[in-house]
């Protein structure tokens, strides 16, 4: 590879507020909850209740829990995935693969895909690689993302740019071993638990079909997890989190197993969250806090949130085997429009 084939690649997370303000959980809210990957209700019923009820009850109470979690650089997710930048560039720069210029972008607020491509493209690379963050794809994450890159190059400065993509990486081998170092690490601290708990975001049953592999995808992940660490099927389980709304989600709720565990004598666990490589609030605050509160109320005795992957070394590996083999893993976006 020559420095005419130089790749720009871009680590896309969900995204974060500007800050901890009011304004700008709303601003973030508005942008995110309108998505219509999202949230699939009829635009005409879902945008008035959105900006005329959601939009002004949420934000407040929103805002005081990423106070709990906020950090001095930021919220954490950002923090993390600047820092999976930095060394991800730094393991590629001892293996002179120097090719890969490493950049960040969040699908929602800041920094957004559009202003790290455009610097990409200002800077004569004709190539990016987008790297979704999300282990385990859905239509609700991945998806999105492709259809904002479909967005960007409808614009003339964008539309000549290759762009490759990697769709998912739910079995990747490194990934495993990252998820099994990471609960290792922990556990020789802690001590193992009688359950260990592997908690996936929830999306609703509805979303779930030929188009939509993201339930068996983590089920998947969770044997490959379970297998990597030698532990039999009573020992560990699945379930999933951040139900929003009434709807039915795609279970078994991860609050319902919390509540039902105790009286089925299971009253020390952790829970480790293989869907989120960075922690963030859905982990530190609604695992962390929240869910260790329901399972003791509910009978339990000890609960333990075990860390995300974040900037661990085995899970920038990891990143960086991905981009080393991204042409065999390459999709083209706009096949998954």
């Amino acid at each position: 590879m020559n420095i005419a084939e130089k790749v720009g690649v871009i680590l896309v997370n969900l995204g974060t507020p500007n800050s901890t303000s009011e304004q700008d959980v709303r601003t973030y809210l508005a942008e995110f909850l309108s998505d219509k990957d999202v949230i699939r209700l009829p635009r005409f019923f879902w945008l008035p209740l959105l900006h005329l009820i959601i939009l002004r009850t949420r934000p407040k109470k929103s805002a005081e829990l990423y106070k709990k979690v906020w950090t001095e650089w930021g919220s954490p997710l950002l923090y993390y995935t600047f820092s999976q930048s930095g060394l991800l560039s730094q393991k590629l720069n001892i293996t002179k693969s120097s090719n890969f210029h490493i950049d960040v972008a969040m699908r929602y607020g800041s920094p957004s895909m559009l202003s790290t491509i455009s610097k990409f493209q200002k800077n004569n690379y004709k190539k990016i690689l987008v790297v979704p963050m999300f282990p385990q794809y859905s239509t609700t994450t991945t998806r999105s993302i492709a259809r904002e890159l479909a967005n960007i190059q409808k614009i003339n400065t964008y539309k000549q740019m290759e762009i490759l993509f990697i769709k998912d990486f739910h079995d990747n081998q490194l990934y495993i071993q990252s998820c099994k170092s990471k609960i290792e690490q922990f556990q020789e601290i802690n001590g193992k638990p009688e359950k260990l708990v592997l908690s996936f975001h929830g999306i609703p049953e509805s979303y779930i079909g030929h188009d939509e592999p993201y339930r068996d995808q983590c089920i998947h992940t969770s044997k490959l997890i379970a297998a990597a660490l030698d532990i039999k099927e009573d020992k560990y389980e699945v379930a999933f989190q951040s139900r929003f709304g009434k709807s039915e989600w795609i279970k078994p709720y991860l609050a319902s197993r919390l509540e039902s565990l105790p009286g089925e004598g299971v009253k020390n666990i952790q829970v480790f969250c293989p869907g989120f490589v960075s922690d963030c609030l859905e982990t530190i605050e609604e695992i962390g806090e929240e869910s260790k509160e329901l399972f003791i109320e509910s009978g339990g005795d000890s609960f333990n949130h075990i860390p995300c992957l974040n900037d661990s070394d085995l899970f920038i590996d990891m990143l960086k085997n991905l981009l080393e083999n991204h042409q065999s893993l390459n999709t083209n976006y706009k096949t998954i429009l």
